[in-house]
């Protein structure tokens, strides 16, 4: 167990004192001088090396108790890996985030890197040590869904965690992990180090047999899976490798299938709200098309087929336009933003809310789940019902956005 009292890594700035440079620029009216900024800016940089000086002994003593964590419950676990290393971030490293943006806060000074062999433990991996840690969810974010459908590359699912004392309770000390395969590691690194090397920018060539290289490797990860399911067979529910390839079929499922992309598209106009990256999608994605059960492609394809119509109509009845489309009561500040697998998601959450399948793993709150239901159930038993109609009826019935207390819901009739 780790020790309760860990030191602190955001590092908030303590107010400057009344003769200090930064005191004064900050009383000065009106917009700040380039001069003015500089003189700021050198004064947090300042502060921030001297905390860092203070604190490196002890974080670097907990570096190899973070390390020896992961891998006993991993080894416990009953997963081969290829290997857990953590480092904490060297003064250079440090000086050139700051640097770039001195009123950010270092998340990442201790950093750890759990890699696998195969692409289809890393979902499982991942459970085993976030329940070391006490996950940050807006920090979660998987890079390979960031690439484009017809781009391959970097390929590493990030987040970070805070360490809990004996009770359980979360520290000031906080961790990035990252986890990916083998061979996706070697190719960060390596490209990684001639890009930082290179005097000049790449050459368009070379950026193209990085991303083949990538996309051998990808593929060799995926034969590596089905190398391993022919040889071992099938693996137990609930043993390392359950799951396996989970993230890979949904991710390219919501890349390549054209009615997939139609949906996504078809949605984002209907609401009306911009397109892109949203932090923990993926998670939230895969906790629905689990309890859909869906557990491979062709079975999420035959469910889409099946469930899409619905899932359209259930998105544009129920999904918030004004906060965030996912997490409207759990992340109630974020603006609402379309995604890519964003008709999969409704589909998926479509289906599992009609078979009354439990979502324990989604952060959607359950009562905000029993309006869903009921407005799935009612589309379904009237599938010529306008969906806006009934989208108006909801909204007046709906508990508030943020709302996270059972005792905020109630039922709901629609007819």
């Amino acid at each position: 167990m780790l020790p309760k009292q860990i030191a602190r890594v955001r590092f908030p700035s303590s107010a400057p004192s009344e003769s200090s440079p930064l005191a004064r620029s900050s009383r000065r009216p009106g917009t700040l001088t380039l001069v003015d900024e500089q003189v700021r800016n050198d004064a947090l940089i300042a502060e921030e090396f001297a905390r860092y000086d203070r604190e490196l002994p002890r974080y670097e003593a907990l570096r190899a108790e973070v390390q020896a964590d992961f891998e006993r419950r991993l080894e416990e676990a009953g997963f081969k890996y290829f290997e857990v290393t953590t480092r904490v971030k060297s003064r250079h490293s440090f000086e050139r985030k700051v640097r770039r943006a001195p009123d950010g806060v270092v998340r990442d000074l201790l950093g750890a890197r759990v890699i696998a062999n195969f692409q289809g433990d890393l979902p499982g991996m991942e459970r085993v040590v976030r329940e070391a840690l006490v996950v940050d969810d807006d920090s979660w974010i998987d890079k390979g869904e960031l690439l484009a459908p017809d781009a391959f590359g970097y390929r590493s699912v990030q987040f970070v965690g805070s360490i809990p004392d004996d009770a359980g309770a979360p520290t000031r000390f906080e961790v990035e992990v990252q986890l990916r395969t083998a061979l996706s590691d070697t190719w960060s690194e390596l490209e990684h180090d001639f890009r930082y090397k290179s005097p000049r920018q790449l050459p368009r060539d070379v950026d193209r047999l990085f991303a083949l290289s990538a996309a051998l490797l990808e593929q060799a990860d995926t034969n590596l899976d089905q190398i391993r399911g022919r040889v071992e067979g099938p693996a137990p529910a609930g043993a390392p490798g359950d799951g396996a390839g989970e993230k890979g079929y949904i991710v390219r499922f919501i890349q390549y299938d054209g009615d997939s992309r139609s949906l996504d598209q078809s949605l984002t106009a209907a609401l009306d709200v911009p397109f892109g990256p949203v932090t923990g999608a993926g998670r939230e994605l895969r906790s629905v098309v689990r309890a859909a059960g869906w557990r491979q492609y062709d079975e999420l394809a035959a469910g889409f087929a099946e469930y899409s119509e619905l899932g359209r109509r259930l998105a544009i009845a129920c999904a918030s336009t004004e906060r965030g489309i996912l997490l409207t009561d759990a992340e109630p500040n974020r603006r609402a933003q379309s995604f890519r697998g964003i008709g999969t998601y409704w589909t998926a959450l479509a289906a599992a809310l009609l078979a009354d399948a439990s979502l324990f793993e989604s952060r959607v709150p359950p009562g905000r789940l029993g309006e869903y239901r009921t407005v799935a159930a009612y589309l379904f038993e009237h599938p010529d019902e306008s969906a806006l109609e009934v989208r108006a009826r909801y909204q007046r019935l709906a508990a508030p956005a943020g709302s996270l207390e059972d005792a905020a819901f109630g039922p709901i009739r629609l007819d």
